[in-house]
């Protein structure tokens, strides 16, 4: 029942993505796009797995929870930023 209940969704998210890159690719940067969607999306498996490595050595504990919680603001916050930087909707569109 879990694997159904987290599985479906996971699953149609990655169609979600994956069209919203066809869609707004140009035909010219389609295929460095879908790569670089499917690199970064091998990238945040592979920050997430090390970080809970990091944070989980050997068990879960409420310490490494707090850990964990704490790093995932500091990220947030980065991207947050990142969103709302004014000189990104600055760089030229090649359509």
């Amino acid at each position: 029942m879990i694997a159904i209940l987290f599985g479906i969704p996971q699953g149609i998210l990655n169609l979600a993505n994956q069209n919203a890159v066809y869609f707004q690719a140009s035909p010219k940067h389609i295929g460095a796009s879908a790569g670089l969607l499917r690199t970064f999306m091998y990238m945040g498996t592979i920050l997430s797995s090390a970080t809970n490595g990091l944070f989980f050595k050997s068990e879960a504990n409420t310490k490494g929870i707090h850990h964990l919680a704490l790093f995932s603001l500091i990220i947030c916050f980065i991207l947050i930023v990142t969103l709302f930087d004014q000189s990104l909707s600055k760089i030229e569109k090649n359509r």
